[in-house]
């Protein structure tokens, strides 16, 4: 059954809610419950099926507007400056050859396949996370760097989204129906030229790739809050460059810090592909020339955020000490 799993390609996003029915319907041993979770992750840039979506008519032109100046306000002024906090960050890494990136045209093995997981504590202090140099990643095997390092869960990329997007497009797509309620799922693109994401791609050690290529994506925001509760970027790669089909979903929810509720990072994926086998440099120029693969590997990287906890001290100041009782003599 995992095998199986393994070879489907699907064309519409496989929802938690529907994930959850099916285990629960059925009863698979632990590789098959794992290879339908990476099935999902896998389909998590696309949209569920129409049959899952709320009959809900669009909003006029003024309500869209109110929603996406609700999310400005909700990244800008709330999720920018949370309390100081500690979390804690675990990544599990996966990686193979999927349905979606196998070009060979021949028979290859597929599936992706644990790459091991590290798990680490972070600090928001100040508006940012913060790394610590000292706390170096627990990992229960040793683990390569490997695949798209996913960084700005805590508001740098939502805001590089929602500045591009002034000058790019944004629109209202649809209605989705979350456990919270219903989200406005809006689409949006950003030109090269208006670009501030950055990609980046190592080599031997080498920084051999910087771009700042054109993306698109989805914004899922609640109308009420303007909270963003789902965020995905897929980045437009050109046929020459070494990495390709990079791409990230952010998922966020509430959690307590400190006896309060906030809108945080519960979850994320990030995509790449290596286009590369090897790299070297040229000895004329010294440029870094890219040897080809005939078969590349899809590398997922997914994190997950627990543990929030309050960055602080709690004290009380006793004013009167009642007095303590002679013993008797």
């Amino acid at each position: 059954m995992a095998t199986r799993i393994d070879n489907i390609q699907l064309s519409e996003r496989l929802t938690p809610a529907t994930l959850d029915r099916i285990v629960k319907q059925h009863t698979f041993g632990p590789r098959t419950q794992r290879e339908l979770q990476l099935l999902a992750d896998r389909s998590a840039l696309m949209d569920p099926p129409a049959r899952e979506l709320p009959a809900q008519p669009a909003s006029d032109a003024n309500q869209q507007q109110h929603m996406l100046d609700a999310a400005r306000a909700f990244v800008f002024q709330t999720l920018t400056h949370l309390p100081n906090f500690f979390a804690t960050r675990t990544t599990e890494r996966f990686a193979g050859i999927s349905p979606e990136v196998n070009k060979t045209g021949k028979p290859v093995h597929i599936g992706l396949y644990p790459r091991g997981a590290s798990t680490r504590e972070i600090t928001f202090r100040n508006g940012r996370e913060v790394i610590d140099p000292m706390k170096a990643p627990r990992s229960a095997q040793s683990l390569p760097t490997m695949g798209l390092e996913s960084w700005g869960e805590f508001g740098p990329e939502p805001a590089i989204v929602l500045l591009g997007a002034i000058t790019g497009t944004v629109a209202f797509h649809h209605w989705e129906q979350e456990p919270a309620g219903l989200v406005a799922v809006y689409r949006y693109s950003v030109p090269e030229q208006d670009s501030k994401y950055e990609v980046n791609y190592t080599c031997n050690g080498s920084n051999a790739f910087h771009a700042q290529p054109a993306y698109h994506g989805s914004l899922a925001i609640d109308p009420v809050s303007g909270a963003i509760l789902r965020l995905t970027l897929l980045a437009d790669s050109k046929p020459e460059d070494p990495i390709s089909h990079v791409a990230s979903v952010i998922e966020y929810g509430p959690v307590d810090i400190g006896g309060q509720t906030y809108i945080c990072p519960i979850r994320s994926l990030a995509f790449s592909v290596e286009e590369v086998s090897t790299c070297f440099r040229d000895l004329k120029d010294q440029a870094l020339v890219h040897n080809r693969s005939l078969v590349q590997p899809l590398i997922l990287n997914r994190t997950t955020f627990s543990d929030y906890h309050r960055l602080g001290s709690t004290h009380n100041i006793i004013t009167d000490v009642p007095e303590t009782p002679q013993e008797p003599k």
